[in-house]
């Protein structure tokens, strides 16, 4: 009992200095940590043979594919998922239907654009790419609003659910894909693999959610439909910016390019990912003070964040070559790609800012940032990946979020 009480101590006035509450955050964040640690390893394993197993060239195809059936899911209301966090932290259970529903509907646009997209590449007689898309076309709902079951339980701060649901969906999607790779090398195999390896134990663990919850537990939210809106929209050109770099890659630099680009960013990437968890996990305990409150120790919380942020980039600046040489030596061209855009995960921290913002519904903040910030990185992008090739594209990348990092400060703390 006594070491107990010294280490609760300790954390109490650890906790008092920093401003930050370590005791919540070790609780939940020890199994979102949990959870980004596999998640990391998962997807470690799966570059691994993708490198060792893939040409370059299908994988950059595979990859330009995926990136499209991602930006299609903005249909599929992707902000429905941050309103039912909120909405079901104050109470509102029910709310994880409601969601469900709506973004099952609205996901149909997005497969009606699929088709479409399909129509283009079938007229001009790339039949590859047009069956990949008319078979992601039936996906994309079910892909964008199974997932949801997530946002209940992070709402509900039942973390160590969420990332046992995570691992296990993420293990299931390694070993679907790893399986696949070494069967066939066919670039439609590889989507539908990937398409239900996802929706499979999405749906599962929806189901599993869905059970838990009692019908007269809540009433309803009668104000998360339209807050649900206003993300998804506030959200469009962001899910864009985020995108657009491999179209980029794609379509100006051929699909080679785009694997050498995917392989340089995707360690940073994961490492990023290790932080990934903490704006989730701030949102409950945000909407739950005062926005006074909440901006008199942000700033303080960001620059930890950054501090800490810096010792990791400068390492893995160090360690990169070495990294890349054992386990991915085929993409060797990719390492100095690599060591500049590790740079820019040192604008994550300031992604607190978001959920600060969200926890107190500030729209106009919300829409000023998600608006502003992504069409810099789509102007950015655009203009020196022509120029310049993939350094061009990467120092795009790092460019645009080191102005999204001073942007969210500004925008915050603007009165």
């Amino acid at each position: 009992m006594f070491p107990r009480k010294c280490v609760a101590n300790l954390l109490n006035k650890i906790s008092d200095f920093l401003e930050i509450n370590l005791s919540y955050i070790l609780k939940g964040g020890s199994f979102l940590t949990f959870g980004n640690f596999i998640s990391i390893a998962v997807n470690f394993a799966l570059a691994f043979f993708f490198a060792r197993l893939l040409p370059k060239e299908i994988y950059g195809t595979y990859s330009y594919i995926l990136a499209w059936i991602s930006v299609l899911g903005i249909f599929a209301l992707p902000g429905m998922d941050t309103a039912v966090i909120q909405s079901v932290s104050r109470g509102f259970e029910n709310s994880l239907s409601l969601g469900l529903k709506k973004k099952l509907k609205y996901g149909i646009l997005g497969t009606l654009a699929a088709l479409i997209i399909g129509g283009y590449y079938f007229y001009n007689g790339n039949l590859m790419l047009a069956t990949a898309f008319f078979i992601g076309a039936v996906f994309i709902p079910l892909l964008n609003s199974f997932q949801i079951y997530n946002a209940y339980l992070i709402g509900k701060r039942e973390f160590k659910t969420s990332a046992y649901y995570a691992v296990a969906g993420q293990i299931f999607i390694a070993a679907v894909l790893i399986t696949v790779i070494f069967l066939t090398k066919n670039i439609l195999h590889l989507v539908i693999a990937y398409l239900l390896a996802n929706l499979i134990p999405n749906a599962f663990f929806f189901i599993k959610t869905k059970m838990k919850i009692k019908p007269a537990n809540s009433g309803e939210d009668e104000g998360i439909m339209a807050y649900a809106k206003h993300l998804s929209i506030i959200n469009i050109v962001s899910v864009i910016a985020s995108y657009l770099d491999r179209f980029l890659a794609f379509h100006f630099l051929g699909p080679a390019n785009l694997a050498n680009y995917t392989f340089a960013i995707a360690p940073p990437e994961q490492i990023k990912g290790l932080l990934k968890g903490l704006p989730d996990l701030a949102l409950p305990k945000f909407s739950e003070r005062s926005e006074k409150e909440l901006k008199k120790t942000m700033l303080r919380k960001i620059i930890i964040l950054t501090v800490f942020t810096l010792v990791i980039v400068v390492a893995y600046i160090i360690l990169a070559p070495l990294f890349y040489s054992i386990f991915f030596p085929r993409y060797m061209d990719s390492v100095f790609l690599s060591q500049i855009f590790v740079i820019s995960i040192l604008s994550t921290p300031a992604t607190f800012i978001i959920p600060a913002l969200t926890a107190h519904k500030k729209i106009k903040k919300l829409y000023w940032f998600n608006i502003v910030s992504p069409i810099f990185q789509i102007s950015v992008m655009t203009i020196l990946t022509p120029l310049y090739g993939l350094i061009g594209l990467i120092l795009a990348r790092v460019i645009a979020r080191t102005f999204t990092a001073f942007l969210s400060l500004a925008i915050y703390y603007k009165s």
